[in-house]
Parts: C-alpha cells; structure tokens; sequence
C-alpha cells in the first residue's frame, strides 16, 4: 500500500480538468494497492463498492465466452476508471485482473459518489471516460464481426494498442506491454493457431516484428492502411 501526491493526480488525463480541492479530498479518501500478475481485482456478477483506477501498469478487463474462453475486451493503462458502473450500483458485467504488477488507486464508492454531487468536472470525466469506451467498443464490434480478415483485426488491434502504449523506438513503435500471442487471440477472440499465422502474414508485409512479448509496428501509418483496405 502507498499513496499518491496532488502533483501525481494532476498529471493524469482523467483528473486534469478537475479543482485541487476535490483531488485533495479523493486523495485523503484513497489509497494505492498493489496486485501481483494475473491477479483478479474485481470479479464478474460481483458487486464492489470501491472505485479503482489504474496508477502504474496495465489491467485487463475481459469475460469469458460460452465455452469458458477468455475474450479481453480492453487493456487499460495509467490514469483509467476500471469500473464499468458506479452510480447505478449494478453487478461488474467483466472481469479485472493485473496484466503485469500493477497499483490501483481505490476510493470507496459512497466517498466518491459525494465528491461527484460536489462537482461537475469530476461528473463529466467519468462520463468522458465511458464514452471514450462506447466509442472503442463500437470500433470492437466493427472490426470483429463479418467477414473482416484476420489479419485485418489483428492490424487494427495492433494499431489502436500502438496508439495507446506506444513508444517510438528506432525499428518503429513498440507496444510497450507484455504481449503474448496467446493474449492477442484473447483480444481478437480467434484461435492461437489462427492468430500466429496472421502475425506471421504481417510480419511479412513488413509492418511488423515480435519477440519477447513486444510487437513493434515498423510502419505504423502503413498498418493502418493496411486494417482500412
């Protein structure tokens, strides 16, 4: 456990617009916990009354389908409201789990629900952060149904993850997460086998390199070109 300074929170995008004085006051109502790799911070059907978001390292939210696979839905980073509801007080439609060691800032619900009936500006982040998640996941549904080719969706995942956690190497932009193929099959609800050898038409084309978990986009603008088509 650790906490956070005022200078720290202001950094993040969610919190930006938001007065010292409610930040002081979510800071005084927080704490950081850390979770090891792997490990659940919130359960489907289950109810929390915390509200978390993500200080260092990356969370996975996902659920699992018909037949107990896993589809991952979205990989959050620094500064990222985990939870999917907060005023309506419903169960977690997903799952949350540490996709490497990460810490969580975490604020008890009814302490945050009265900072929010205090100010507008922390209302309207989290409703920015819920569109900015509607908007993503209708590009989700767009890119994973019909007949788009897998390695069109593996492209455009990769292009958006690029975007994202990106940062400019001199081979190109690496995605900077642990990525395996397994976890990309998870995100793009496609066999491994099926993913490796998508992975592989790509790598071909010359738009991307991977090793030791990390994708490098070599032609970034090139990869998007590329999932448009």
């Amino acid at each position: 456990m650790g906490q956070i300074t005022l200078r720290e929170l202001e950094k993040m995008d969610f919190f930006k617009e938001i007065p010292k004085d409610i930040l002081q006051n979510l800071l005084n109502e927080s704490e950081v916990v850390s979770y090891k790799k792997k490990e659940v911070i919130f359960h489907s059907r289950s109810r929390t009354k915390t509200v978390y978001f993500v200080y260092s390292g990356e969370v996975m939210l996902y659920n699992l389908t018909k037949h107990g696979n896993r589809k991952v839905i979205f990989i959050l980073g620094k500064g990222r409201l985990l939870n999917q509801s907060i005023v309506s007080k419903k169960p977690n439609a997903l799952f949350c789990e540490a996709a490497c060691p990460v810490q969580v800032i975490e604020i008890a619900e009814k302490q945050f629900l009265q900072l929010m009936e205090q100010s507008h500006a922390l209302t309207r982040a989290v409703l920015r952060e819920y569109e900015r998640n509607l908007w993503r996941m209708g590009h989700q549904l767009k890119n994973t149904t019909g007949n788009m080719q897998m390695e069109r969706k593996i492209a455009a995942k990769l292009w958006k993850l690029g975007r994202d956690f990106g940062v400019d190497t001199e081979d190109g932009v690496m995605i900077d997460i642990d990525l395996t193929i397994t976890l990309m099959a998870d995100l793009v609800g496609a066999p491994r086998e099926n993913v490796s050898r998508a992975c592989k038409v790509l790598t071909d084309r010359g738009l991307i390199r991977y090793g030791n978990k990390r994708f490098i986009l070599i032609d970034f603008d090139g990869l998007a070109e590329f999932y448009k088509m």
